[in-house]
């Protein structure tokens, strides 16, 4: 069996030591770090918050997809 350690997992560490503060058993994905930050926004009541591009209206997708494709033309 072979152990992995991806860049999309997370862990909390002290600041100053970069040591975990929590036990080595305990890792985030992504998705729970963002679920994370979006909770504490809400809670010092921010009016924005995180989401996945998937999430997005059809229409805003589309307004995404078309500034990517105009944005990589200025540098082809």
């Amino acid at each position: 069996m072979t152990n992995t350690l991806y860049d999309t997992d997370y862990v909390i560490v002290d600041s100053k030591t970069k040591k975990p503060m929590e036990g080595y058993e305990i890792i985030y994905h992504y998705t729970s770090v963002i679920n994370h930050l979006n909770e504490i926004l809400m809670d010092e009541g921010k009016k924005w918050e995180y989401v996945s591009m998937s999430e997005l209206s059809d229409e805003d997708k589309k307004k995404y997809k078309e500034t990517i494709k105009e944005m990589e033309s200025m540098y082809d």
